[in-house]
């Protein structure tokens, strides 16, 4: 539906006043930011975008000064924010928390938060557009919003175009979800978007829109800034070929998808003139007739004689009008766009606030660089007012260089108006505070009343031997979904079969009942196929269809799973088309309900884990703003090996606040699930917010973790010397197999808290005879099933008396990334003892003294060789942290179809290509030698020393 808007209230000459002010001030703000004396040569720019500010200013006073309420969202073209910074001063909304009072060191532990800036604190504020944070200016702004601004209250982060107006829809049906599941959050919450014209080419918003029009958001708004000029100048879209202007294209693209339009074109002079003799044909001109380019020249020109004779070449009806108007009303006739007019604005952000069903979008026509001499220059976007011009402008604001960001004095209508709509604000955000700390309150006492939350969901596996990582990855989403949906629906029920049915619980499942409840999944179009079936069926969230009963009873005749969408409280899977950034940014969304109004849901997406690459932006996004959601990026890898070349590629993901898994057994994946809800229930997941988790298809006994850790060393009921491999016919050595090991449940925890940690050893050699660091031991490090190879690699290699120990990287991130460089890498090096320690043996070849006087020794490190199915970014880096000589198989060319057996010898990750590496780092590190002293050693070796390292084929021929 399209409609036009016209004003409704008179001219609102406060808030005029105002926004000028506020306008004038993010010039100055922008301004000094370029103009600081503590520039030094070769600094890059600053920039600030003021032309991008102008187009958008009344638009953003309106929705600020008027329309907008405490419990909405916003979010604002990038280039915009100075202008809501220079609003928010003027409302005095500056607010000091955690996020804002920070700097190298952190924030100040004696103040109280959070409070709100006094007038001298937000004045100091706004000289620090993209400062760096300091102990002498803590409170500074970052180029685009950010969530450490002062005003960050409900304002979405902006530095990247085309994702938080997605974002901004996504919170919007999070907020629904939480009302319909019986859960406390603010009423009528609308979600508000200001979107350049040029931004709304983004792939993003295009994909989001069809999705907002089905599930009927009618409380959020789009607002798009169609000031006809992008970053390289004016916008030329092809009008021809698309039979109508850009917004026009605009319009119906939105229409199409099931949004309602409002057009904010012409100004109240424009409304005047067109009600005259001619006035239809002018608006015809204007509207239809005259493309954005030739319109943006004239702007440019400021030439009425041109107006005139280009409009009436366009539409002859509209000559004599044009010539009864004096040079300067043609001119202004010109740039009188609806974009610059306050109470139409006010009026259209009223009118789309009012629709419950349908999203809203207004197209706003406006001149880039309003109020600037740089209006509808095609090189304004960078360009920067002059000092003179700057200072002029303050001057008609009634301000000064003394002053720049001065309130109006509190006696002023001005100031009055600001006064009220501050403290309707400063109220509404109270409350907003209390309402998140109810929330939060009633889960924690949940969780406590329970018992707390226990460290495994105990899926019973001893009925399935032969299992993979993504099914348990169904198993553990079902559990989760049946228990939170059967304890949700006793909570909002009074009917004794509800109560009953959480009685029916076991203690364990009521344990993780109130964590369950928020527990929710999400898929793009993958849900049957990556086993969470069990979760879509009767589960589906959305407004529910016209022919739902029908479709129903049919598929309940046809036994076939029910997919129709429901608004119940037992729901628990929103469904998406093929549209993996629409799912990411909607995981994102929903994990951030935590954060806003206290409510812990707990979003896990299910996707396939080569088309995560199709949301990168989104999942930054996501982690930036330190959302609490997962990604299960299921099937992944080459291990997908019927699927081929274009399934196949796995990247290093390593990202502030992400915390990456890859499980080997099934139990791994219950660890590391129940591990991160637990974190997130009690707030002890900050710096890892965002978890990444990889499971494979390829199916492995589930019986060998325990076979394989009962036969470690350290796991053993009684110390044992000597110990040789099962089998073994050595002297003077234990056959390992008649050495009971400690009970499963010992060896499990122990496990649990190495898997949790980031690694654990899967083959550990220590502790059996004949194992000599520098001679024959080598460490190799597997991810995933690749390590099922790697245990056969050791296998095969004992028996030519090399002790290859096998390490499961069950999380790269923890065990060698950002995270695991917090604590300087404490499990790799202490936890697992693997470090550079340089073991001396005597060199090949002897170890006797030369004519220099030097004993010939080989002073030898614990190689490495790591495995993985993806990029060898995932886990190269671990020889260079501990400082030894490292071999990285990785997937390096693309794939193949096959099974698993030659696709992963094609790709050479094989257990014959791990043997062959092992051997390779082995006789590389025997060829290096190191000279010492006699006077070190007690005693001397004799023999000639070798020279040169040598090839090492030498010492490791091929098999």
């Amino acid at each position: 539906m399209i409609t036009e808007a016209t004003p409704t209230s008179a001219t609102s000459t406060v808030q005029e006043r105002i926004t000028y002010r506020a306008f004038v001030q993010a010039v100055a703000m922008i301004h000094m930011a370029n103009h600081r004396k503590d520039k030094e040569p070769g600094d890059p720019k600053v920039g600030g975008h003021p032309a991008a500010c102008a187009s958008a200013m009344h638009t953003l006073a309106a929705l600020h000064l008027d329309v907008r309420q405490p419990s909405d969202f916003v979010c604002c073209k990038p280039h915009a924010s100075p202008v809501d910074h220079a609003l928010h001063h003027l409302l005095e909304l500056f607010r000091m928390d955690e996020y804002v009072d920070w700097f190298e060191g952190g924030p100040d532990s004696d103040r109280e938060y959070p409070r709100w800036f006094t007038a001298d604190e937000a004045k100091k504020a706004m000289e620090c557009l993209r400062r760096f944070p300091s102990a002498e200016r803590p409170h500074v702004f970052q180029s685009y919003h950010a969530r450490t601004d002062a005003d960050n209250f409900h304002f979405l982060p902006s530095g990247t175009v085309g994702i938080p107006p997605v974002v901004s829809g996504y919170l919007a049906l999070a907020y629904r979800y939480a009302k319909d599941h019986g859960w406390e959050v603010p009423e009528n919450a609308h979600f508000w978007s200001l979107i350049g014209d040029s931004e709304f080419r983004e792939g993003s918003l295009l994909e989001a829109m069809p999705d907002f029009g089905e599930r009927m958001l009618g409380n959020v708004t789009w607002i798009i800034d169609y000031n006809r000029q992008n970053l390289d100048g004016t916008r030329m879209p092809n009008e021809k070929g698309l039979e109508g202007r850009d917004c026009d294209r605009i319009e119906g693209t939105a229409v199409a998808n099931g949004w309602r339009v409002i057009q904010v074109r012409h100004g109240a002079l424009r409304r005047e003139v067109f009600a005259k003799d001619g006035g239809d044909a002018l608006r015809e001109v204007f509207e239809h007739k005259l493309t954005d380019y030739e319109y943006q020249l004239l702007a440019l020109k400021r030439d009425a004689g041109w107006v005139r004779k280009v409009c009436a070449a366009k539409h002859p009806r509209c000559k004599d009008l044009l010539e009864s108007l004096d040079d300067d009303t043609v001119l202004r006739l010109l740039v009188d766009l609806g974009g610059h007019d306050y109470d139409q604005l006010v009026d259209a952000l009223r009118r789309s606030r009012e629709e419950t069903d349908e999203p809203y979008l207004i197209i706003v026509h406006s001149l880039k660089g309003w109020g600037l001499e740089c209006l509808a220059d095609p090189a304004n976007h960078s360009t920067l007012p002059d000092e003179k011009e700057v200072t002029e402008l303050l001057a008609k604001a009634g301000l000064d260089w003394d002053d720049p960001f001065a309130l109006f004095p509190e006696d002023s209508e001005e100031a009055q108006f600001l006064a009220r709509r501050r403290d309707t604000f400063r109220a509404g955000v109270d409350e907003h505070d209390a309402l998140r700390a109810r929330n939060e309150e009633r889960v924690q006492k949940a969780v406590e009343a329970s018992g707390g939350l226990p460290r495994s969901l105990d899926i019973d596996l001893s009925l399935f031997p032969l299992a993979h990582t993504q099914w348990m990855w169904g198993q553990l989403a079902a559990k989760l979904v049946r228990i939170g949906s059967t304890s949700e629906s006793a909570r909002s029920s009074s009917r004794k079969s509800d109560v009953q049915a959480v009685k029916d619980l076991t203690e364990n499942e009521r344990r993780w009942a109130t964590a369950a409840e928020y527990v929710m999944t999400m898929s793009p179009d993958v849900g049957t196929s990556t086993n969470i079936s069990g979760v879509l069926n009767q589960r589906i969230y959305g407004p529910e269809r016209a022919d739902a009963q029908l479709a129903t009873e049919l598929e309940m005749k046809l036994k076939h799973p029910e997919l129709v969408a429901h608004q119940d409280a037992w729901t628990r899977h929103i469904r998406f088309e093929i549209a993996e950034a629409n799912a990411m940014t909607a995981v994102g969304s929903f994990g951030k309900m935590a954060a806003y109004v206290g409510l812990p849901f707990f979003p896990i997406m299910t996707i396939y884990d080569f088309f995560i690459k199709r949301a990168l932006d989104q999942l930054y996004y996501n982690l930036y703003w330190n959302a609490e959601f997962v990604v299960m990026g299921t099937p992944s890898g080459v291990t997908l090996s019927p699927e081929g070349a274009q399934h196949s590629w796995k990247s290093d993901i390593q990202i502030p606040n992400l915390v990456t898994w890859e499980p080997m057994y099934a139990i791994e994946m219950d660890w590391i699930m129940s591990d991160a809800i637990r974190r997130q229930m009690l707030g002890e997941n900050v710096g890892r917010t965002g978890v990444l988790i990889r499971a494979v298809t390829r199916a492995l006994p589930q019986r060998t973790l325990l076979e394989l850790v009962r036969r470690q060393a350290r796991f053993k009921a009684q110390e044992v010397s000597n110990l040789a491999p099962a089998g073994a016919d050595w002297s003077d050595s234990t056959d390992e197999s008649t050495v009971p090991a400690q009970p499963d449940e010992q060896l499990l925890e122990a496990l649990r808290e190495d898997v949790l940690a980031g690694a654990y050893y899967l083959v550990d050699w220590r502790g059996y005879a004949g194992y000599e660091p520098g001679e024959n031991v080598v460490h190799i490090f597997a991810m995933g099933s690749l390590a099922d190879g790697a245990v056969q690699a050791a296998q095969e290699l004992v028996q030519r008396g090399v002790y290859a120990n096998v390490i499961h990287v069950s999380s790269p991130e923890l065990l060698l990334g950002i995270l695991g460089d917090r604590d300087g890498y404490t499990h790799l090096r202490e936890t697992l003892s693997v470090n550079g320690d340089m073991h001396l043996v005597a060199a090949k070849g002897g170890g006797g003294m030369d004519s220099a006087g030097l004993v010939g020794l080989a002073g030898r490190r614990v190689p490495i060789v790591a495995v993985c199915d993806g990029e060898a970014g995932l886990l190269d880096n671990i020889g260079s942290i501990v400082g030894v000589r490292q071999e990285t198989l990785a997937v390096r060319k693309f794939s193949k179809c096959g099974r698993p057996v030659e696709v992963f010898a094609y790709q050479h990750l094989d257990a014959a290509s791990i043997a062959e590496a092992c051997g390779k780092v082995l006789a590389v590190t025997a060829l290096e030698d190191l000279r010492v002293t006699p006077t070190t050693l007690e005693r001397v070796m004799g023999g000639p020393r070798r020279g040169g390292v040598g090839d090492w084929r030498e010492l490791w021929p091929k098999s």
